[in-house]
């Protein structure tokens, strides 16, 4: 990002991106203006190729858009900013093309590197748990890395710390590696994560695990998530952990603010999109690509947040 802010990115930039990576855009609303009602946002094709929505997510956390998931499967990123502390009179307009461009870097970044060879075992969407036998679950409380540590092989506790400080909160793991194991033949290298850490996090560990070439999975009772590495050789294993701690410690760094921006308190404005699921489908016609009613409710968020501002 650092020596690209002053560069702008066309529409058609944009469109050849997705063109690149055989991404579909089904919609495209390429705005760089300072009309406070005129919201940039891009539908893609949620069919792309196998992953693609965890991916979708993801990027679009990385770039501080807001990803939902429409009815026909397809994703939508938008980016509802309309208000600024800055009173440059241009000022909306060049936030919107810079957030073009960060889109499109980011969309750049994944792409390059996700791993398409092979199939995970499952598939990531934000909406996968079964309504039967949901019950709700405590908000979850950091736990205490000493804790998390004292139950990990040893061959890993530096990964595993790496995970967690990267924002990726562990449950459980098994190195996988037989020197842990005293001869016993060990589980397969895995590790299981709290998929409700924070909003969506779930995305990005389906993501980590493919920049990583590892096997994700939802866990057997439909949360948590699993990682799984995808060979028992104790040579391969040990590059694969440590290839695993690099990508997560990268993906983590790039997901940092979003992070802050979705806790209830210090983030409430971006943690209100992101609690208002499907908010953008609510007042879109996926058939007519025509957008109505959207803006009152932009006003509503935009009026409780500000005004909760001021009051501080």
């Amino acid at each position: 990002m650092k020596g690209r802010q002053d560069e702008q990115v066309s529409e058609e930039a944009v469109q050849s991106l997705f063109d690149h990576w055989e991404i579909p855009y089904i919609d495209l609303n390429y705005v760089t203006s300072n009309k406070q009602d005129d919201i940039p946002y891009v539908i893609l094709g949620g069919d792309a190729y196998r992953g693609c929505k965890a991916h979708f997510f993801t990027i679009a956390d990385m770039t501080l858009w807001i990803p939902e998931l429409l009815p026909s499967g397809n994703v939508v990123l938008y980016y509802p900013l309309r208000r600024l502390d800055d009173k440059h009179p241009d000022a909306l307009l060049r936030r919107r093309t810079f957030s073009w461009e960060f889109l499109t870097m980011n969309f750049d970044d994944i792409m390059h590197k996700a791993q398409h060879s092979f199939e995970s075992t499952d598939s990531w969407a934000h909406n996968e748990r079964e309504p039967e036998g949901y019950f709700e679950i405590p908000e979850n409380m950091p736990i205490p890395i000493d804790k998390i540590l004292g139950r990990v092989d040893s061959s890993i506790k530096e990964h595993i710390l790496e995970l967690n400080k990267a924002g990726f909160a562990t449950i459980e793991s098994c190195s996988g590696l037989k020197k842990d194991h005293e001869g016993d033949a060990p589980l397969p290298a895995y590790v299981c994560f709290d998929d409700e850490y924070y909003h969506d996090v779930s995305a990005h560990l389906f993501t980590l695990a493919e920049l990583a070439g590892w096997d994700p999975c939802w866990g057997a009772h439909g949360f948590d998530v699993l990682l799984y590495a995808l060979t028992d050789n104790n040579k391969e294993l040990e590059k694969a952990w440590e290839r695993f701690g690099n990508v997560a410690k990268e993906l983590g760094e790039e997901l940092t603010e979003y992070r802050s921006l979705v806790e209830q308190r210090e983030g409430y404005y971006f943690y209100r999109f992101r609690r208002e699921r499907g908010l953008f489908s609510r007042f879109y016609c996926e058939e007519n690509r025509a957008l109505s009613g959207f803006i009152e409710e932009l006003e509503e968020i935009d009026k409780e947040f500000y005004t909760d501002k001021e009051e501080e």
